[in-house]
């Protein structure tokens, strides 16, 4: 099974390519109104800018991630609260949560069904888990058509992001008692890149689905991808684009029994 990805080596660009803080506070308000009061953990914190968000609401944050390099940056916007850890053995004691949130990370972890499982243990019966995937656009441009088809040849990418979909973490999470109680999206319009934009981020291995490809992959695959992209017309032109980030709202029933304490 592969590993868990590790965002170390991005750590230092991550906010500038991700859409910063201003897409972090959107995230939180709109899936805040949807958990319980009291103590949230964030699983893949990542640089703290959701965790940041949350914090400003009022909320009392304790976030987990892999990555040293990013909760340096966590560790500033929120002080105290950051702890480096797999999200499959969480260091918390059972019960010992409100709420939950997995924004944009399930594609990114080794086991879906382990993070899962000791997500529901933290939980304390009714306490809820949100669930933020990623976005697919209204209408997918030249510019991404030519993307998704390299991802859907990455093997591994294609796996990982297959065992993320919603009905594949709905059916997961039932299995160790998170119930579905709420399902919607986060509607985003962005700008995307240029064709050249979008070539030159690949050639930068900006995205994680392209970190450590084997040469002969990146040959065949990511190659020939650069390529088509800087064949397209209106090279820099971008193509905007609707995304639409599915939310998922879990509430723990309580049903599987607490397995230990850390």
């Amino acid at each position: 099974m592969p590993e868990s990805v590790n965002f170390d080596r991005i750590a230092d660009r991550y906010d500038d390519t991700r859409g910063g803080q201003g897409r972090g506070h959107a995230v939180a308000t709109q899936i805040d109104p949807y958990l319980p009061d009291g103590r949230l953990l964030e699983i893949g914190v990542g640089t703290g800018l959701i965790a940041a968000a949350f914090t400003s609401l009022g909320r009392e944050i304790i976030g987990i991630d892999l990555s040293a390099r990013m909760l340096a940056y966590a560790a500033r916007r929120v002080p105290g609260r950051i702890v480096r850890a797999d999200a499959s053995a969480i260091p918390l004691p059972d019960a010992s949560v409100d709420a939950c949130a997995a924004i944009h990370v399930l594609h990114l972890v080794a086991d879906t069904p382990a993070v899962l499982g000791d997500v529901a243990r933290v939980l304390r019966p009714g306490g809820r888990l949100a669930v933020v995937g990623g976005g697919s656009p209204d209408a997918v441009s030249d510019t991404g058509h030519i993307m998704e088809t390299m991802s859907a040849r990455l093997d591994t990418y294609r796996l990982r992001a297959a065992r993320a979909q919603p009905e594949a973490v709905i059916e997961t999470a039932e299995r160790h008692g998170l119930r579905l109680v709420e399902r919607f999206s986060i509607v985003r319009e962005e700008g995307t890149a240029t064709p050249e934009q979008a070539a030159a981020e690949i050639e930068a291995r900006l995205w994680s689905r392209l970190w450590d490809l084997p040469d002969d992959i990146w040959a065949s695959v990511v190659e020939p991808t650069i390529e088509q992209l800087r064949r397209l017309p209106d090279q820099d032109r971008p193509r905007p684009a609707v995304f639409h980030s599915p939310v998922l709202i879990f509430e723990a029933t309580g049903a599987v029994p607490a397995r230990h304490t850390r």
